[in-house]
């Protein structure tokens, strides 16, 4: 019964089925000429926010408290997840003679990472890079490079049963390897000896361990077992990790992908997934742990050659910098930090960025970056969160400072999968943004009945500026409101308008169809 780390994951991922689940319930009620309604969502947002109680979030309760919360959790991920496929099920087509696919995006950016389609024979008709993968579930998807998903819409895509695979633009010889973005050296447990950005020839393993390396520290807190962190816990890290087996499972002209299982005690081992890809520089660890060890602590390091005096721990709505010294005794004491989607470390024109899907720990001290995989405390709840842990994280080295475009687009990629329907959805941008750091967070039903929704946004970067909103459906007026969605500015029907963004401010609109 795996419980902490499970509480963690489950809220993450709630936090976004929810969030999709209004998107297409108000997209779906804008199709009809209805009201949107958010009755049945209610309950799954009540249900979540009692779960987000101080005591379960950080897992931190008793064991009945925590099974009561995995399960509710877990009931809120699934609910909204069935509600959604009833949504998109609606609006869906299926064509006889032409098999297609639906890829939506619920993100308001247009998306072009590699998209991964689950695989029964069909390849995607095109001139799309594709190549068929097997995931550590051992289920087969197909990798599909080169889609561009327009923000808030959808592409169709027509199935075809013949495809060549091309060619892999990666280049291996012995422990090296060479995408078209990185040159790279493993040494003998897989961890990145050496990895170097071609696009200006930057190392970026720093002084300190390889990167990536799986430390592990023993874990006795003197006070409340899982509540605290020791600093003296940072001088007890080890690589202790032994390498069993270790194979490359896919090499083509999408993904390069290496398969490594880890021993790191007598009791826990670790099967993860690194997987480098041919249109971008970053580097993804689909990562799961099978955790049998009471007060031990695990964490995955990345010690870099990005010298800043500060890294950016993203928040909601924004992000926090912290020092990344330890000079005085308030600096010491953060020596483990909160983060939630991503944390950067970016000189003025170069950085790196460790990304993930539902982890919250990290430490950062000058160059190194420390990502908490598990704590396994045994108080207030003895069972120690053993059990199968799944995790996903992703190293991304960047031109240029932390940026929407560079870390944060990312982030919400890696934690937010695009909708896959089988038959013909289309649907036009809900809403185009000319301001790329200006980031449209939530689109939701209207607390008050009405023909309307809630548009939020919020500036993600920490830069002043106006940001033109495109409407792609009809408006029949524009309210700027405050977050309980209580009128302060009317605008009238527009299919336009522009906002002026304070550094990291966040705007409601109402919007009514």
């Amino acid at each position: 019964a795996e419980q902490e780390a499970m509480s963690k994951r489950n809220n993450r991922k709630a936090e976004f089925a929810l969030r999709d689940l209004e998107y297409f319930t108000v997209r779906n009620a804008i199709e009809k000429g209805c009201e949107a309604g958010a009755e049945k969502i209610d309950p799954l947002t009540n249900e979540l926010l009692i779960n987000q109680f101080h005591d379960i979030l950080p897992g931190t309760c008793i064991p009945r408290a925590h099974d009561e919360a995995i399960k509710a959790v877990s009931h809120i991920i699934e609910e909204a997840g069935k509600q959604t496929a009833e949504l998109l099920k609606e609006g869906t087509r299926r064509d006889a003679a032409q098999k297609t696919l639906t890829v939506v995006n619920t993100l308001s950016f247009p998306r072009n990472d590699v998209i991964y389609l689950p695989f029964e024979g069909w390849y995607v008709d095109g001139d799309y890079r594709q190549q068929v993968v097997e995931g550590l579930d051992g289920e087969s998807r197909l990798a599909v490079a080169g889609v561009t998903v327009p923000a808030f819409g959808s592409v169709v895509l027509k199935l075809t049963r013949e495809y060549a695979e091309g060619e892999s633009p990666f280049l291996t010889e012995g422990n090296l390897l060479e995408t078209p973005f990185l040159r790279v050296v493993f040494q003998k447990k897989g961890y990145l000896e050496s990895l170097v950005d071609k696009r200006n020839g930057r190392e970026l393993r720093g002084e300190g361990y390889a990167l990536n390396t799986l430390l592990m520290a023993e874990d006795v807190p003197l006070g409340w077992d899982n509540w605290d962190i020791d600093a003296d816990c940072e001088s007890k890290f080890r690589d202790c990790a032994e390498l069993l087996s270790r194979k490359v499972v896919s090499d083509g002209a999408v993904e390069y992908r290496v398969r490594s299982h880890y021993r790191l005690s007598a009791k826990s081992d670790l099967t993860q997934d690194m997987i480098f890809y041919g249109d971008s520089p970053e580097v993804v660890f689909e990562t799961r742990i099978n955790w049998q060890d009471d007060h031990r602590f695990l964490k995955t390091a990345f010690d870099t050659a990005v010298h800043a005096d500060f890294a950016c721990h993203e928040v909601q709505f924004g992000y926090l910098r912290r020092v990344t010294n330890r000079n005085t005794s308030i600096e010491k004491a953060k020596f483990e930090v909160s983060n939630h989607k991503y944390t950067d470390l970016s000189e003025t024109r170069y950085g790196t960025a460790l990304l993930n899907d539902c982890k919250y720990g990290i430490s950062v001290k000058d160059s190194q970056m420390r990502l908490s995989l598990h704590k396994g405390g045994c108080l207030p709840d003895y069972r120690g969160d053993k059990g199968v842990h799944e995790c996903t994280y992703a190293f991304l080295p960047h031109l240029g400072s932390l940026s929407v475009e560079s870390v944060i687009r990312p982030a919400y990629l890696l934690n937010e999968k695009p909708f896959i329907v089988d038959g013909s959805l289309p649907m036009e941008s809900l809403m185009t943004m000319n301001c790329d750091h200006v980031i449209a967070e939530t689109v939701k039903p209207l607390e008050q009945k009405g023909k309307g929704f809630v548009l939020r946004l919020y500036e993600a970067e920490g830069a002043a500026d106006t940001a033109k909103i495109v409407f792609g459906i009809p408006v029949k007026g524009v309210t700027e409101t405050n977050m309980l969605e209580e009128p302060i500015a009317e605008h009238g029907p527009m299919q336009q308008i522009e906002l002026h963004f304070r550094p990291f401010e966040i705007k409601t609109l109402r919007i009514d169809y």
